[in-house]
């Protein structure tokens, strides 16, 4: 059965602002997937709303390798940890040393 042009934009419109699945959609509505597929296609409806060009960045922490040596003759050798976490690790220590 042919849709008049109208039709389809309807299909396309209704299905887009339901919760419904495109299978679900068509099964309510008598239509085949493959045919609202090539709908979507040919009259170039996408399944997902295009992005603005804008993402949101989340800044990670600067990683470092470090090597302490220390007056006593011990290496140190810290990885995976930030310059800061590093100092904290050495307050810490020097803290639990005094």
């Amino acid at each position: 059965m042919r849709h008049p042009r109208e039709a389809i934009d309807q299909f396309l419109g209704q299905q887009a602002s339901s919760s419904q699945t495109v299978a679900a959609f068509c099964a309510d509505n008598d239509l085949k997937v493959p045919t609202f597929y090539s709908w979507k296609k040919k009259y170039n409806r996408p399944d997902t709303v295009e992005p603005s060009g804008f993402c949101e960045l989340t800044p990670v922490g600067e990683v470092s390798k470090r090597r302490l040596c220390l007056p006593s003759g011990l290496e140190l050798e810290i990885t995976g940890l930030s310059i800061r976490e590093i100092a904290e690790l050495v307050v810490e220590i020097d803290r639990a040393h005094v």
